[in-house]
């Protein structure tokens, strides 16, 4: 009898414990394909390639040759994890690289850079605000939106289009699209400010020649029209 009882207990402790393990979830098994569709991550460290003209470029710097910078773009914020694709600039149009870790890679010689700057030296600043302007006569050039855009509004839109060519001739030029010999002489304030009122003074230049052509555009087409129809009226009459 004692050892029925216990058979019996026996059997009820082993069947609790296997309804217990029956209701435990699965343990979760990664998905291996999943896994590697992530691409690795950049890191937070960013490189910095300072190019020529001024222009800064966020990166991921991968390698250095004598002819190219190879390097991995950062991601536009909020987009998916995708891995992007390997770039590479040319070395002409490298002015020097700050890595992450704070060092620098300077591509052109500092005795290149006192040739450029030995320009100025000796200038009073008058002299230096006129060099300034016939850099800029020679160097600097308006987009050409600044002409066809007053051109095609003033053309289009008649008086309406007046409006838009004042904003742009008004407008200052971009400073990474005043293109000077050597981004480093607009470092100087009296070379710059010659530099800069001369491209402001071209941009608006253009953009009154496309109002002018755009006005004359608009008013020859509207002769003509009124020509047309006044001709179809004496023809009428008779």
């Amino acid at each position: 009898m004692r050892t029925l009882f216990c058979l019996l207990l026996t059997a009820m402790t082993l069947l609790g414990a296997s309804r217990a393990q029956a209701q435990q979830p699965p343990a979760a098994v990664a998905d291996s394909a999943a896994v590697q569709a992530v691409p690795p991550a950049l890191g937070t460290a960013t490189d910095v390639i300072v190019r020529i003209n001024g222009d800064e470029l966020p990166a991921r710097v991968l390698g250095v040759t004598p002819q190219v910078v190879r390097y991995l773009p950062l991601p536009a914020t909020g987009a998916p994890p995708i891995a992007p694709d390997t770039l590479q600039l040319a070395v002409a149009d490298v002015f020097m690289i700050r890595y992450a870790n704070g060092t620098r890679g300077l591509f052109r010689s500092a005795k290149g850079f006192a040739s450029e700057v030995s320009s100025l030296v000796g200038l009073s600043a008058a002299q230096r605000y006129e060099l300034g302007q016939q850099d800029s006569r020679r160097y600097y050039q308006p987009a050409k939106g600044v002409f066809w855009g007053t051109f095609a509004s003033t053309a289009a839109a008649g008086p309406a289009g007046l409006v838009v060519g004042s904003a742009v001739a008004f407008s200052s030029p971009s400073h990474f699209g005043l293109k000077a010999p050597a981004p480093v002489l607009l470092q100087d304030p009296d070379y710059y400010k010659g530099y800069y009122r001369q491209a402001k003074s071209r941009k608006a230049g253009k953009a009154v020649l496309g109002v002018g052509l755009g006005a004359a555009s608009l008013m020859l087409v509207l002769a003509v029209v009124s020509s047309t129809m006044l001709s179809g009226s004496f023809l009428n009459m008779y």
